[in-house]
């Protein structure tokens, strides 16, 4: 009696007294609610939700028919859980399945990417041709001035090794003159002064080189010119006392000689031009007499020299060249004989001329008598000299002329 007595005091205290019938049908319904979510919670239909932890296995009868021993029905259970499991388990789990794989799902959390350095655009290539070329270093030539042509307005720098080189300049340095000066090259392929020129001292003697392309052979006054391009250089032998003949070099030698530089006597000039004896033209490898011979009357004005070249010491060992070059004043110009006389040296000290016999492809209309002009030509074997090339020497701007070069000094241009 008592325990019955018990539970009706506990029923009575956990009742909910209802004191209006109106609140007796929401009541019930909020009852049965619950009852019917904690039964889906607790019973067997929550296969496949988050209430249970392993999915239930359902197997079909007849599937794994032709098994006596139930082996296989073990293996097929265990795959068919397998693959239930992996499908997600019914229906709760397809649900899950494709809410995870939407498109939706994939645009709302979109994967991030790596932090990358920011990428300079690079510049646009230069059309062809824009780019700049680099500057070429401008080339230097040292040395003792051992000639200068007052005509053609340059003078002639030996470097060591006795090379000479004919560079032009509005004010010539005096000969024996130490310098330094930056040049560029011209168009019949001497040079100009291309900066400021340095001196340092000076020296009475030097040692040069070249082809000889003149020779005298007068025992009064005995003298060659030794050349390269753009210069001939007149070096005099002082006469043997006993009036034994020196011995000169033979026309066409390549010698090396050691000069001393001697200030001319005063009032010296040159000579005044002359036509060529037979003994002359002999002496200077040019025609007969006659063949193209300067005008007596109309000598050309060539400036005195301001130095003069004594020999101390030749060598002149080994064949002669078969060409060379040559420089001089134009004294003759005879077209009719295809014929073309310059002077023996380039400052014509010697009162000597060498005639060039030209061919068709040289242009002389362009000369006039008293210009200075460069050549190359083929020496023969008889002495005589046949013109291959011709160029102005006329101070700089004449020698930067690449118009007026013809023959093989047309090639003399700088590209």
């Amino acid at each position: 009696m008592k325990v019955d007595s018990l539970k009706k005091h506990l029923v009575r205290a956990a009742a909910l007294p209802v004191t209006d019938r109106r609140w007796a049908a929401p009541l019930c319904a909020a009852a049965l609610g619950f009852g019917i979510f904690a039964g889906v919670a607790i019973g067997p239909g929550t296969s496949g939700t988050f209430a249970t932890g392993v999915p239930q296995v359902v197997e079909l009868p007849g599937l794994l028919e032709g098994d006596e021993d139930g082996g296989d029905e073990t293996a097929a259970a265990d795959g068919g859980e397998a693959e239930a499991f992996a499908e997600g388990g019914g229906k709760g789990g397809e649900a899950f399945a494709e809410e995870g794989s939407s498109s939706a799902f994939e645009a709302s959390f979109p994967e991030e990417e790596a932090d990358e350095a920011p990428v300079e655009p690079s510049p646009p290539d230069d059309e062809p041709g824009d780019e700049p070329e680099p500057e070429e270093p401008a080339q230097t030539i040292a040395g003792v001035v051992v000639h200068t042509n007052p005509a053609a307005g340059s003078y002639t720098v030996v470097e060591a090794g006795g090379l000479p080189n004919a560079v032009h300049a509005a004010k010539l340095p005096a000969a024996g003159t130490k310098v330094s000066v930056p040049v560029r090259t011209l168009a019949n392929g001497t040079f100009a002064e291309d900066g400021k020129r340095r001196q340092s001292g000076r020296r009475a003697g030097a040692s040069l080189a070249g082809i000889v392309t003149f020779v005298d052979s007068d025992p009064a006054s005995p003298a060659y010119a030794v050349s390269k391009r753009g210069v001939s250089m007149l070096v005099r032998v002082r006469p043997d006392p006993s009036g034994v003949a020196p011995v000169l070099p033979q026309l066409g030698a390549y010698a090396t000689v050691s000069v001393e530089i001697e200030k001319p006597p005063a009032g010296a000039g040159p000579p005044l031009a002359a036509a060529p004896t037979p003994s002359d033209a002999a002496a200077t490898s040019a025609p007969p007499a006659g063949s193209c011979a300067p005008d007596p009357a109309q000598p050309p004005t060539i400036p005195a020299p301001a130095a003069i070249l004594w020999q101390q010491k030749l060598e002149a060992d080994g064949a002669p060249f078969a060409s060379g070059d040559f420089a001089g004043v134009v004294t003759a110009i005879c077209p009719d004989e295809a014929r073309l006389a310059l002077s023996g040296d380039d400052l014509r000290q010697s009162g000597k001329d060498i005639v060039f016999e030209v061919p068709t492809s040289i242009d002389l209309a362009g000369l006039k008598v008293g210009d200075s002009a460069m050549a190359t030509a083929a020496i023969e074997a008889d002495g005589a000299l046949r013109l291959t090339g011709l160029a102005s020497d006329e101070r700089t701007k004449g020698a930067d002329d690449a118009k007026a070069a013809q023959g093989d000094l047309a090639s003399q241009a700088p590209s």
